[in-house]
């Protein structure tokens, strides 16, 4: 099993690297849900050591996009492969609640798909397990999921019927240390975490409340450390 960490920084990049994630997703704006990173911020976080997995969203908000939105995810992906990520995470829902197969189409005339990783829009489509059936359709193989619930530890069900549809599952969204044994015996690849700590700066202080909001969420070394943990321990065991 594999850890991986939701980054936004290159700091954060760094404390995962010293944590023992295995690889990273990178976002920007995190506290909406996570928008696609700049380019420059793939270099950055790919020139430290550790493979980067770009989010592609152009927006917050639901997951269905028009067809300038489309375009624009297909040059951003592109973009983010060309600056150093080894895959792209992106996700899209049609009107009806079902997987976007228009855009898959145009993603996939553009981009291999064994670089695509289907991201948790799979969770909120109207029949994940018939989404993911389309995705393979696509030769996508690999989604990021929660089991179609709050948090990947509701939602083992799913997520062990998606691994027994062979696809490569990453599961995240909740991620608790307690989880992380039943999600390795549910076949899952990776587990996926954000690990994050709202912090404030002291240098703040002399700022008028509610002027700003000069909250920044970055990645927490201990949280990240005791996940790291518990998924080696699982790899350990199962050797």
């Amino acid at each position: 099993m594999k850890f991986e960490i939701c980054v936004s920084t290159p700091v954060d990049v760094a404390i995962a690297i010293e944590a023992g994630a295995d690889r990273v997703e990178l976002c920007g704006h995190w506290e909406c849900g996570g928008l696609t990173p700049t380019s420059a911020s793939v270099r950055a976080s790919a020139s430290i050591g550790i493979p980067v997995r770009a989010l592609i969203r152009p927006r917050a908000g639901n997951f269905v996009y028009n067809a300038s939105e489309k375009e624009l995810m297909i040059a951003e992906a592109l973009d983010c492969l060309d600056a150093g990520a080894k895959m792209i995470v992106v996700g899209g829902l049609d009107e009806s609640g079902n997987v976007d197969e228009h855009l898959l189409e145009m993603l996939c005339k553009k981009i291999s798909s064994e670089v695509v990783v289907f991201h948790r829009a799979l969770d909120v489509s109207n029949n994940p397990l018939e989404s993911a059936k389309v995705l393979r359709n696509f030769e996508i193989n690999v989604v990021l999921s929660s089991g179609g619930a709050p948090a990947a530890g509701l939602g083992i069900g799913l997520l062990g019927d998606l691994s027994q549809l062979g696809l490569e599952v990453i599961a995240g969204g909740g991620v608790r240390l307690e989880d992380v044994i039943t999600l390795g015996e549910v076949g899952v690849e990776a587990v996926h975490a954000s690990c994050r700590l709202k912090t404030l700066s002291n240098t703040s202080n002399h700022l008028d409340d509610g002027l700003f909001d000069l909250s920044t969420y970055p990645v927490d070394f201990d949280k990240a450390v005791q996940l790291s943990e518990e998924v080696l321990k699982w790899n350990e065991n199962e050797l």
